[in-house]
């Protein structure tokens, strides 16, 4: 906070909690409670460490860890002494985590050595492999010119990096001045999304996200004291702006779930009297889908969220009921929207929270735009939806063409998306403009797919396209011309995929085409794609 920016940093948010309720408790798992005063001491710590290993303001600092303590206290910790977190895909495989490494310039990296069956350090080596014969904290590496020093869980490190636990500092002066240098518009973190354009962006925010949260957590009533549920990944925006920044600036305690399990999702609800829950459909799907869903008690959660794509209204009717709602609240938002554009009321009635239609979440102003003639549309008519004001992101990290292509110069963030917007000002979500599948709530790029299939040598020419499902709302199918007849099978070209792709990327079907429906220009006709691909997952 400065005396022209009256807005908060991160720092200055946790600092003003943990005067205020030190004895809260910020951080539940496993029975053990992490109260705001203790947390923010451990900040401290890891700051000064981190200030030690040279690591200053405007440095990039990326950390590749699931939803566990140590991600929440490295985010506070860059945040204090004003560098810049880059949130890491935990189901990203090596060439994309060696993508966004390079293209966001990290000189540290905070990871985990592995989880569930992915080895990370595995993946480091493939990157990096020169690393193994130099010092930690002084790498010079051909793939990753910036970066200077990993950090890895546990007690122990492999050559190149350190234990996280060793840099640990107490230097209470140092973390001051550098906190005091820190401003609400410095930038806070690049958050990487899968756009149109295939590669990643890294979207650049500041700490005016703080503002944004906030309002997220007062819609949900969220209140000092309150337990709120984080399955929702902090590499993803929802999780990091709907969970970990709501929590800690209105002084909920964060009861994390490392991986979804919706049967441990129901217990950590009824164990720690989860009061905030929120996710995409397919979560919602994944726990109406348990025999044995009433025998848990859901009686402690005084609302919930979903966001992600829209609800029928007699599926949401459903979740409401399978799981005792009194309310189920929608949200529509994107990365480089600060998340939650619109969001429910908390007395909206739920023919309107079923059809994503919402009240705008904040001043930032909203209009409809016919996406052809960029003429503004009347209320209730639809177009484009374009945004301006606090909550547009700063642009995208290196990438100036495609922040001039999504940002206008008056300031109006294209979203792609199609919507109205009724004369209460009311907005409703009726389709998408861009290419974008929507999987699980997360966005996968189709040009993307397509590269790494064009990769194969087999492989002639590609069309991805989204095919609904009832579980993840959309799955990739792919569209596939051979250089020779009978040159791979399909289980060859999904099995490439999955070693080059997150998981949620990888395409469920593949089918193979001897030529592409093509315009009068020679450009292939996506949406005639599109449609034979789901009238194949119709009919079988």
């Amino acid at each position: 906070m400065t005396a022209s920016d009256p807005r908060p940093t991160i720092s200055a948010m946790l600092r003003a909690s943990a005067a205020r309720w030190p004895d809260l408790p910020c951080w539940v798992e496993d029975g053990r409670e992490t109260s705001y005063a203790a947390f923010d001491a451990e900040v401290d710590r890891l700051a000064a460490g981190l200030l030690d290993q040279g690591v200053g303001k405007g440095d990039h600092v990326a950390v590749w860890l699931p939803n566990i303590r140590e991600w929440m206290l490295a985010f506070c910790a860059v945040a204090r002494i004003g560098a810049v977190i880059v949130p890491v895909n935990t189901r990203y495989k090596t060439e994309e985590t060696a993508y966004v490494l390079g293209q966001s310039d990290a000189r540290l990296l905070v990871m985990t050595p592995r989880m569930w069956k992915a080895d990370y350090l595995a993946m480091l080596a493939e990157i990096a492999p020169e690393m193994a014969g130099q010092r930690p904290g002084e790498l010079s590496l051909a793939a990753l010119p910036h970066l200077r020093s990993v950090l890895v869980l546990g007690d122990e490190a492999p050559p190149g990096a350190a234990p996280l636990g060793s840099i640990l500092r107490d230097d209470p002066e140092a973390v001051r001045r550098a906190e005091a240098a820190v401003a609400p518009s410095d930038m806070l973190l690049i958050c990487y999304t899968s756009g149109s354009t295939g590669a990643p962006k890294g979207v650049m925010h500041d700490h005016g996200v703080i503002e944004q949260s906030t309002r997220v957590g007062l819609a949900m009533h969220v209140e000092a004291g309150d337990r709120v549920m984080a399955h929702m990944p902090f590499y993803h925006s929802a999780g990091l702006y709907m969970a970990l920044i709501t929590s800690l600036s209105l002084g909920a305690a964060i009861v994390p779930l490392v991986q979804w399990e919706p049967r441990r999702a129901l217990e950590l609800i009824r164990d720690h009297r989860v009061t905030m829950f929120g996710g995409i459909p397919t979560h919602y799907h994944d726990l109406c889908a348990l025999p044995d869903l009433e025998d848990y008690d859901t009686s402690s959660l005084k609302a919930a969220w979903i966001g992600g794509s829209a609800v029928m209204q007699e599926t949401f009717e459903r979740i409401m009921r399978a799981l005792r709602l009194p309310r189920l609240l929608s949200t529509y938002g994107m990365t480089e929207n600060t998340i939650s554009t619109s969001f429910n009321a908390w007395d909206d009635p739920v023919e309107l929270c079923c059809r994503n239609k919402a009240p705008l979440l904040s001043r930032c102003e909203v209009k409809i735009v016919d996406p052809e003639t960029l003429a503004e549309r009347p209320a209730g008519e639809e177009g484009e939806i374009w945004c301006r004001g606090e909550t547009v992101m700063m642009g995208y990290y290196r990438n100036p063409e495609a922040t001039a292509a999504t940002i206008t110069p008056e300031g109006w963030l294209r979203s792609g998306d199609l919507g109205t917007l009724d004369a209460a000002g009311y907005l409703s979500i009726t389709g998408r403009l861009k290419e974008m599948m929507k999987i699980g709530g997360t966005n996968a790029s189709p040009i993307e797919i397509e590269q790494r299939l064009a990769a194969h040598p087999a492989v002639a020419a590609s069309v991805v396209v989204g095919v609904p499902d009832a579980r993840m709302g959309e799955v990739a199918w792919a569209w596939v011309q051979l250089s020779a007849p009978g040159a791979a099978d399909a289980a060859e070209l999904i099995a490439h995929c999955a070693r080059g792709l997150a998981d949620y990327k990888v395409p469920r079907h593949v089918e193979f085409v001897s030529e592409f429906p093509l315009t009068a220009t020679g450009k292939v006709q996506r949406n005639v794609v599109a449609r034979m691909a789901r009238d194949l997952a119709t009919t079988g």
